[in-house]
């Protein structure tokens, strides 16, 4: 067994995680990161807001993390880093289905809502295809100076509160064994199960007000939603095209999102109820249901009828429950991401922001020589406190269904939420 010592060890290597190394790293602090898979790799949660972009720019001015300019708006993300693949995303778009019937839209009857996020293509938001984002940040964040290992499997860990110490054991994948101990341990591993293991760290997702599982790759040649779209196909110069956006395609119970990528692929995933889901769908089944679930809505199969998955590899991912919550963000030499903490929907695309806003928080925390205990409990607290604010935002529109318009009366307040917000982060970004 090897033994070595690292002064922060964080488990998980999603983009959170990495980029909280990387931070840590430029200033000096040795970083060990631990993942049980290896990139490149599959994942979702990829369309960013307006607070999603102003906090990567302030990581990026606050830390001189140079790299991560690019990646703060669309223009100049195509210009400096053609290869790292991203889609446009100008705004958010709703649009209504009902069974057997084709999506319409017109003055007397709004079957559609489009929200504007940014005023061009340039300074726009971006969808991120996490596989090569990820992978970015991975490559930043070693670097810098951070050791990752991938492949890699906790058998122990353990906090010493006399020497205020960890003690982890991994399993490397090719063989052997290492011992690594650290000052302080970080949870980006965005699931309930390291921090119940080894943090006695409660998982609470069935008190949840969402309840939502989902079924979901990456598919190309899906249909372009503009021919759909006629209150909007003659005025595009108020209008941004509506693929060029985190598209809802709502339906009586639930959702499909659609997100475009520049290289052809298009993120899709059906998101509802857990009620809703047949008792013990197996994998080998996810793709039947998922036409049984096509054909019910004409326009949204005529989008998906010449498409093709391209990712996952193995076929369409099923996860019968997303939205999940652990009962505490923080414990004795341990903190835990936002999006490790909980996880609600992802209705608004509320998951890159406030993954970032929990990165900048604990950089402050771990590299202030005078942080306390207090610190890090109010930031437990805080996060606590922004699962349960986003878990009630998310749910109301749920309730608000099969109406459509009731959907997006109550979504509108989660966008009076986001703008708040994002002129809270002009005064303090650090809030």
């Amino acid at each position: 067994m090897f033994l070595r010592r690292t002064d922060v060890i964080i488990i998980g290597s999603g983009f959170a995680g990495t980029l909280l190394g990387w931070i840590l790293a430029k200033q000096g602090r040795s970083v060990t990161i631990l993942d049980k898979a290896r990139h490149p790799r599959f994942a979702i949660g990829e369309s960013t807001t307006p607070t999603a972009d102003f906090l990567l720019a302030h990581l990026a001015d606050r830390w001189q993390l140079t790299e991560l300019v690019p990646l703060v708006n669309y223009g100049r993300w195509v210009r400096e880093y053609p290869s790292l693949m991203r889609g446009l995303k100008r705004g958010f778009a709703y649009y209504r289905h009902e069974v057997g019937r084709r999506h319409r839209d017109s003055l007397d009857d709004r079957g559609s809502m489009l929200v504007a996020a940014s005023a061009s293509d340039e300074w726009s938001d971006t969808q991120w295809l996490r596989s090569d984002v990820d992978h970015f940040f991975v490559r930043n964040a070693v670097a810098a100076g951070c050791r990752i290992d991938e492949e890699c499997r906790i058998t122990f860990a353990r906090f010493d509160s006399i020497d205020g110490e960890w003690t982890l054991r991994v399993d490397r994948k090719k063989g052997g064994q290492d011992e690594i101990r650290a000052r302080f341990l970080v949870d980006s591993t965005g699931g309930t199960d390291f921090g119940q293991t080894y943090l006695s760290n409660t998982e609470q997702s069935l008190s949840m007000r969402t309840q939502t599982g989902a079924m979901f790759g990456h598919f190309s040649q899906v249909g372009s939603m503009q021919r759909h779209s006629e209150f909007f196909l003659e005025d595009t110069e108020n209008y941004f095209h509506p693929d060029a956006s985190a598209q809802h395609q709502v339906t009586e119970d639930g959702w499909y999102w659609m997100i475009r990528f520049d290289h052809g692929c298009t993120s899709v995933g059906l998101v509802q109820p857990t009620g809703k889901w047949p008792v013990g769908l197996a994998p080998h089944n996810a793709m039947d249901y998922w036409h049984s679930q096509l054909v019910r809505y004409p326009t949204i199969q005529s989008l998906m009828e010449h498409s093709v998955l391209e990712a996952p590899a193995n076929g369409l991912r099923y996860q019968p429950r997303i939205n999940r919550k652990l009962k505490f963000a923080s414990g004795p030499g341990w903190v835990a991401l936002p999006t490790t903490v909980g996880f609600v929907d992802p209705l608004h695309s509320t998951g890159i922001a406030h993954a970032l806003s929990g990165v900048l928080r604990v950089a402050d925390i771990l590299l202030d020589a005078k942080s306390s205990s207090d610190k890090i409990q109010a930031f437990s607290n805080a996060v606590s406190r922004e699962v349960d604010w986003i878990d009630t935002l998310v749910a109301g529109c749920y309730l608000g269904l099969p109406s459509f318009q009731r959907f997006l009366a109550y979504s509108c307040f989660y966008f009076v939420s986001a703008i708040a917000f994002e002129e809270t982060l002009v005064r303090d970004p650090c809030c």
